[in-house]
């Protein structure tokens, strides 16, 4: 069972690519939606409270 170096190796392909709303490199291709502001899944951007620093 091979899971150091080597695996690393087999790591080409891109799961995620630039974002055409927030430009962060979070748009799944698989899922085909932005992890980061939640285009193409949302028309609003994704944002939560637990994000915001408290006072």
């Amino acid at each position: 069972m091979v899971k150091g170096t080597p695996s690393r190796g087999k790591r080409q392909k891109r799961s995620h690519i630039k974002c055409r709303r927030c430009g962060s490199v979070s748009f799944s291709l698989h899922a085909r939606y932005c992890v980061a502001c939640g285009f193409g899944k949302s028309g609003r951007m994704r944002e939560y409270k637990w994000q915001e620093k408290k006072p």
